[in-house]
C-alpha cells in the first residue's frame, strides 16, 4: 500500500522527529535545570530567617474563641462563613485568626483586648518582610495587590502585600494583609525554575496543569515517532536484509 511505503514512512518520521525533537530538547533542558537548581533556594528557604515560631503566651484573662467571633461580629464583620479559628503570637500579643471554608483569612482578633484587625499597614508589612529575610536587606517597595493574583503568586489568596527586597536575587515576599503571615517567597531562581516548568508541562498560561490536550498530543506524537523509527530501523537492519536474501534463495530452490 502506498500509505505504508518506505518513502512515506521516512517523510512522516522526519517531520514528526523535527516537531518532537524541539519539545524533547525543551524537556531535556528543563530536566537539567531542575537538577542544577537548589530546591531550597528555589522555594526561598535559603534566605528565610530560621527562627522558631514565637510561643503563645496564655493567661487567664484571654478571650475564648466564641468571644473572639463575637468581637468580630460587633465590628461589622460577617462571621457566618467562619470555619476555622487559630491562635498564635502576633506582634508580641496572642491573637485569634478567623478563616473561612476556603482557608482565607477573614480577620484577626487580639485575644486580650478584643481589638479586631482587618488589614495591617504597609509599614508593618515592610517590617515583617525585612524580619523574615536572613540577610541584611531592605524592602525597595511594598504594595497591596488586589484582584487577580500575579503569576508568581498564582492560586494564592487575594489581596496580598508584595514586598520587593533590595538584594541580588530580586526576592519578592508575599504577606497576608490580615494575619501578617509570609505566604510565599519568590526569587530569580524560582523564576527560572517556573519558566522551565512551563516548558516541561506545556501549560503556557497558568503553568500548573499537566492534564491537557497539548501535552497529551505531544506525548502521543513522541511515542509514534519512536515507533516509526523502530520500523525504519527494521527496514534498514542488516539482519533483515540477510533474512530477505535467505527467503528469496529458499523460494528459488523450491521453484527449481
Amino acid at each position: 500500500m502506498p500509505v505504508l511505503s518506505r518513502k512515506n514512512w521516512y517523510a512522516a518520521h522526519r517531520w514528526m522527529g523535527l516537531i518532537v525533537g524541539l519539545q524533547m530538547l525543551a524537556w531535556s533542558i528543563g530536566g537539567l535545570a531542575f537538577s542544577l537548581l537548589d530546591i531550597e533556594t528555589v522555594r526561598g528557604n535559603a534566605d528565610r530567617r530560621d527562627d522558631p515560631p514565637p510561643v503563645v503566651t496564655l493567661t487567664s484573662n484571654l478571650l475564648t474563641p466564641g468571644e473572639a467571633v463575637q468581637s468580630a461580629t460587633n465590628a461589622g464583620i460577617d462571621t457566618s462563613t467562619v470555619a476555622r479559628i487559630t491562635i498564635r503570637q502576633r506582634f508580641n500579643q496572642p491573637a485569634y485568626e478567623l478563616y473561612d471554608q476556603k482557608n482565607k483569612a477573614i480577620c484577626a482578633v487580639d485575644a486580650g483586648s478584643g481589638e479586631v484587625t482587618r488589614a495591617i499597614s504597609e509599614q508593618r508589612a515592610q517590617l515583617i518582610a525585612e524580619e523574615d529575610f536572613s540577610k541584611p536587606a531592605q524592602a525597595r517597595s511594598v504594595e497591596l495587590l488586589k484582584g487577580k493574583p500575579p503569576l508568581a503568586f498564582r492560586g494564592g489568596p487575594m489581596p496580598v502585600y508584595r514586598a520587593i527586597m533590595d538584594n541580588p536575587a530580586n526576592t519578592h515576599i508575599y504577606i497576608s494583609p490580615v494575619t501578617g503571615k509570609v505566604l510565599s517567597r519568590r526569587n530569580d531562581q524560582w523564576r527560572w525554575f517556573d519558566f522551565f516548568w512551563m516548558l516541561h508541562i506545556m501549560d503556557y498560561s497558568e503553568r500548573h496543569n499537566f492534564n491537557h490536550w497539548l501535552l497529551t498530543g505531544m506525548a502521543i506524537l513522541a511515542v509514534t515517532t519512536s515507533g516509526s523509527g523502530l520500523i525504519l530501523w527494521w527496514w534498514r537492519a542488516p539482519c533483515r536484509a540477510r533474512w530477505q536474501r535467505r527467503r528469496r534463495h529458499n523460494a528459488l530452490q523450491t521453484t527449481n
